[in-house]
């Protein structure tokens, strides 16, 4: 195990995971001293039944809720004044998040204004970050779909991209029973830029061994059970299991600086309607093929959350690395034979042109990660060859 010289973690994150885990709310709100949390949700992403399942929780508790189940799919900047006077005008006092993407946005950055004590005549959220202050109690009610950024320090107001190790949900509650039927595109799309994230902080040189325990359970967990949950397998359980990977995930990016294959996604993004998950996927393996030229050895730790101790322990140090990068390739493949809107082999076969490519690389590959960003990209732009992987 490699120790970097500096290295910095925090995790304040509490997870609830199992059968009836919201049943819990009440007393880890009562346990943060809070009594009127305001509820925030979306009705379509939700449904009633989820909805009602985290109301009932708190039937027996005495507590007062506040409930808002209109929240819009992306988050709107003129929508937190509103919010934040109901809040106040309601004597809220915490917040709840149930769901996943722009509500645990919105829910973030509420939290933020109203603990800034911003009473809403601002909808500009960024202007609260350099508030010093203790935020009020932030629970999130975890579905499928998420992506594990739930649970990090970044938001995205409508505007801005924050990020504030403030914005960490003090706990997150993984129920199965509040993983209902997702659309399994918006499942995979999550589950792969989770593992993204993980493979690229696992194989980060300056994380620490705490860091890269969350990115080797993400890794382990996901690839595992996430051709299950395609396959209709006891989906609801091996749903679970994804979830929990990428809430690991998310904690391990928050303690990481963002990856090659993240910034790369996230510049392809604006030139094809292709989601950010399977963008990530092009380029993931030929992130690990380079890496593994330089870093040889720490790629090759990357074998053994993939296929257990046993087998791990048993292949030859010379070839952990192509085995990785291969069972990668291979991992997508059984996503893909599962899936009706593929995951696509390179960044052409996306819908990107060259020049749109080369801009972006441009654009990115600049200083001492220049050579390894032009090398990702030439190597991810076309087809590979179908007798070296998929």
């Amino acid at each position: 195990m490699r120790l970097p010289e500096e290295f910095s973690f925090n995790c304040p994150l509490k997870i609830n995971c199992g059968s009836h885990a919201v049943a819990h709310l009440p007393a880890a709100l009562s346990a943060a001293n809070a009594h009127a949390p305001l509820i925030l949700a979306n009705r379509d992403q939700v449904g009633k039944k989820g909805l009602n399942t985290v109301v009932d929780a708190f039937k027996t508790s005495g507590l007062t809720l506040g409930i808002y189940d209109r929240l819009p799919d992306l988050p709107e900047p003129d929508l937190m004044p509103v919010l934040a006077r109901m809040y106040r005008d309601g004597g809220c006092d915490s917040v709840i998040a149930v769901g996943n993407g722009s509500v645990v946005d919105t829910a973030k950055c509420l939290n933020l204004m109203v603990s800034a004590g911003d009473h809403g005549a601002s909808a500009d959220c960024g202007n609260c970050m350099d508030k010093p202050s203790v935020l009020r109690p932030l629970m999130v009610v975890a579905t499928a779909g998420g992506n594990g950024d739930e649970v990090t320090g970044y938001a995205n107001d409508g505007v801005h991209r924050l990020r504030s190790s403030r914005l960490v949900p003090a706990a997150v509650f993984i129920d199965p029973a509040m993983l209902g039927d997702q659309d399994d595109h918006q499942v995979v799309d999550g589950a792969l830029i989770a593992l993204t994230h993980a493979v690229e902080t696992f194989i980060d040189a300056s994380t620490g061994p705490m860091c890269r325990a969350y990115a080797h359970t993400a890794i382990g967990l996901i690839v595992k059970f996430l051709p299950l949950v395609l396959r209709k397998t006891d989906r609801k359980k091996n749903l679970c299991a994804v979830v929990n990977g990428q809430v690991a995930a998310g904690c391990a990016f928050s303690a990481s600086p963002p990856g090659i294959c993240h910034v790369l996604a996230t510049q392809f993004k604006e030139s094809t309607d292709l989601s950010l998950g399977f963008l990530m996927s092009i380029l993931l393996p030929h992130l690990v093929a380079e890496a593994g030229l330089v870093q040889p050895e720490q790629v090759g730790e990357l074998l053994y959350p993939m296929v257990g101790p046993d087998i791990f322990s048993v292949t030859a140090a010379d070839l952990k690395t192509s085995r990785t990068t291969v069972l990668i390739w291979e991992f997508f493949d059984a996503i893909n034979t599962e899936l009706v809107q593929k995951i696509p082999t390179s960044l052409m076969g996306a819908g990107l042109t060259d020049e749109q490519i080369n801009r972006i690389q441009s654009r990115v590959g600049r200083g001492a990660t220049n050579g390894h960003v032009a090398r990702i990209i030439d190597s991810a732009r076309q087809d590979p060859d179908m007798t070296a992987g998929w």
